[in-house]
């Protein structure tokens, strides 16, 4: 089978699981080029060239009428490639629009679905471009999601979708091996870890925090990376000396010591669907402590890869935090039960094999074989 991959977005993701069709498939690799630099290490960088074909775009922005210049290179570039599927990561259709609407009598087109709904502060589910959205959702052929409260919640939006969605995990992140090894961990430290948007629940990470000094434990917070919801909280976290921040972009090399530091990551999200912050503490055989929101429940499973807590609760996450802080036994074994879990169901030839199982259920769906013209079957390799 002849793969084609966009993801402009994502890029590690994308990447991975590329890596991992390229085992029994010809897979070419759209990626946005500053997305691929922040996400990729050396590693993954030179795994992928090794084995896909992959290109680099770098988007004008969307507002910018010469945005219109990637969809045709994006074109283009699938037109010459031949594939048998092409699979996006859902992208705002600016950018992938002009592709889905002149390529989706061509081809078969699978998109994967990170967020069916909004996060808080996302587009209103009456506006306009909402509406935009579920109409190119309902172009493709068969849709992803990474859990069964995301499935449930995307056919109940659109009933046309029913029966076109497939249910695939979130494979693991980060460079780490996983070899189930809980060591190496500063045993009073927790960490928060992502982009800082306001559903991330910070404030209640910090709560929570307050809690436990109340109780009289000695523990570190890491609070790591960036974005709009730190602003609030940032003189907060400057007068508690418990707390580390990393306040700027953590790059892909980093992440790894910066997850092996931590004795529990910790999401307290208010509202969510999934966490690639979860695959990547279970990537470094780290348990989770989570709100019970969105499909987390699914990966987060409590006395085996971590906790749950009531959303907006911080007592009840100071509860959870505290029992990772005092109880050795059940710490490791929650590591222990992560690193395993990553290796038997979020592996990337798990996840590769479940995904080329819808690639072929969207090949099968459409009437029509695709026909591609002989001479644009290219042979594989880097453009």
């Amino acid at each position: 089978m002849r793969i084609a991959l966009l993801a402009l977005n994502f890029a590690e993701y994308a990447s991975r699981l590329a890596v991992a069709l390229a085992t029994k498939h010809e897979v070419l690799l759209v990626l946005r080029a500053s997305n691929a630099e922040r996400e990729l290490t050396d590693e993954l960088r030179t795994l992928v060239e090794e084995s896909v074909t992959v290109r680099h775009l770098e988007p004008r922005r969307r507002r910018d009428p010469r945005v219109l210049g990637t969809s045709f290179s994006i074109n283009r570039i699938v037109r010459d490639f031949a594939p048998d599927v092409l699979h996006i990561h859902e992208e705002h259709p600016v950018l992938a629009g002009w592709t889905v609407v002149s390529l989706r009598k061509t081809i078969p087109l699978v998109f994967t679905v990170h967020d069916p709904v909004s996060h808080a502060g996302g587009p209103p589910k009456d506006g306009l471009r909402w509406k935009i959205l579920m109409w190119f959702r309902r172009r493709a052929n068969r849709l992803i999601v990474h859990g069964p409260r995301m499935l449930a919640e995307i056919e109940a939006l659109d009933g046309r979708l029913a029966g076109r969605v497939d249910v695939v995990p979130h494979g693991i992140l980060g460079r780490a091996a996983v070899d189930g090894n809980p060591s190496g961990n500063e045993q009073g430290t927790l960490l928060f870890f992502g982009r800082m948007e306001p559903y991330k629940g910070l404030r209640y990470f910090l709560d929570a925090g307050d809690i436990l000094r109340s109780r009289g434990h000695e523990f570190r917070l890491i609070v790591a990376g960036t974005g709009t919801d730190l602003t609030r909280h940032r003189e907060r976290i400057a007068a508690s000396d418990w707390v580390e921040l990393i306040d700027r972009y953590v790059s892909a090399t980093e992440v790894a010591d910066l997850f092996r530091r931590s004795a529990a990551v910790v999401l307290p999200y208010t509202d969510a669907t999934q966490s690639g912050v979860a695959a990547i503490a279970f990537a470094n055989s780290r348990p989770v402590i989570a709100s019970a929101v969105g499909d987390l429940p699914d990966v987060v499973i409590p006395g085996r890869t971590g906790l749950l807590v009531a959303p907006c609760d911080a007592r009840a996450l100071a509860d959870a935090m505290e029992k990772i802080l005092v109880d050795r036994a059940l710490r490791d074994s929650l590591a222990a039960g992560a690193g395993q879990y990553a290796r038997e169901r979020l592996s990337w030839p798990r996840i590769a094999e479940l995904t080329q199982e819808t690639y072929r259920r969207a090949i099968e769906s459409r009437s029509d074989p695709v026909r591609w013209p002989a001479n644009q079957r290219r042979g594989t390799g880097s453009y």
